[in-house]
């Protein structure tokens, strides 16, 4: 080969390896860089919409089976709007009455309430500790009366136990009581059980207790009137289960059906159903 070609290829070789080795310069980085920068925003667009329609899906599917699930109700509100009533009848098991409480359920249902029963064994401590709030009428079956220091008591259907609720009985919250000589023991529980243990379960609560000497200790009207409650209306002293039943189940039908405020009502029973025959108590009613 000449000396003078050889040369030549030389020098185009080199030339190559050089532009290949060449820095491609700022305008060539900058144009890559656009590149990026493009597809970033491409890219988060993209997430955003893919997004927006997976929610837009999950609307679409909840709202179409929320709208498609069966129900029971056919005209009028469903139950959770009603207001909602509780019978607390620790007297029924020894003292059934079911005149009563079909009268009173029914009075109730007539008015637009749901009505809740608990009865006998259910009615305890603990349940009157876990008592759900919200009630609008709380009627109260149990017996009651005043201690040897003038304290009412409201006695449950729980037997007495000296090893159950100690700290409750330690703190003179709760304490043995009998609603007869003969009879046994069972739980009964005072104003400072109300205090201390059912704070705000009478919240915008109306609460009728039907037992003896409801009236007769400020205490505890008070205590139920500071856990919330509209009113309370009880009896001024002793008074028979029978006037009792009879007299609460008119004044309910006076409140909810005729619809006169709690005062007229109290007086409209007290005047149509009367004092108790043998004790000569009256119903009294006391308002926050």
């Amino acid at each position: 080969m000449e000396p003078r070609k050889c040369c030549e290829r030389y020098v185009s070789f080199l030339k190559q390896v050089r532009a290949k080795n060449k820095p491609q310069g700022i305008k060539h980085e900058i144009r890559d860089y656009k590149k990026r920068m493009r597809i970033i925003p491409t890219a988060v667009t993209f997430i955003i919409v893919f997004s927006l329609i997976a929610t837009l899906s999950y609307y679409i599917v909840s709202y179409y089976y929320g709208n498609s699930k069966p129900t029971n109700e056919t005209n009028g509100p469903s139950e959770n709007n009603l207001p909602r009533a509780a019978l607390i009848d620790a007297l029924c098991s020894n003292y059934p009455n079911e005149e009563f409480t079909k009268s009173l359920n029914k009075t109730l249902q007539d008015s637009g309430f749901k009505v809740d029963i608990y009865q006998g064994a259910q009615v305890t401590v603990d349940f009157l500790k876990n008592l759900k709030s919200g009630y609008k009428l709380i009627i109260l079956r149990m017996h009651s009366a005043l201690s040897t220091n003038n304290e009412l008591y409201f006695f449950t259907a729980e037997p007495y136990s000296v090893g159950k609720y100690t700290q409750e009985q330690y703190f003179q919250l709760v304490k043995e009581a009998y609603a007869r000589e003969d009879s046994p023991p069972v739980f009964a529980v005072n104003w400072g059980f109300i205090k201390r243990c059912m704070t705000e379960k009478f919240n915008g609560t109306l609460v009728i207790a039907m037992g003896c000497e409801g009236a007769c200790d400020p205490h505890a009207i008070k205590e139920i009137l500071d856990q919330g409650a509209t009113g309370y209306v009880s009896w001024t002293g002793p008074v028979s289960l029978s006037h009792s039943d009879k007299a609460t189940l008119f004044l309910v039908r006076t409140l909810y059906l005729e619809k006169l405020l709690i005062a007229e009502a109290v007086e409209k029973t007290n005047d149509q159903i009367g004092k108790d025959p043998d004790f000569h108590s009256t119903l009294e009613y006391h308002l926050s």
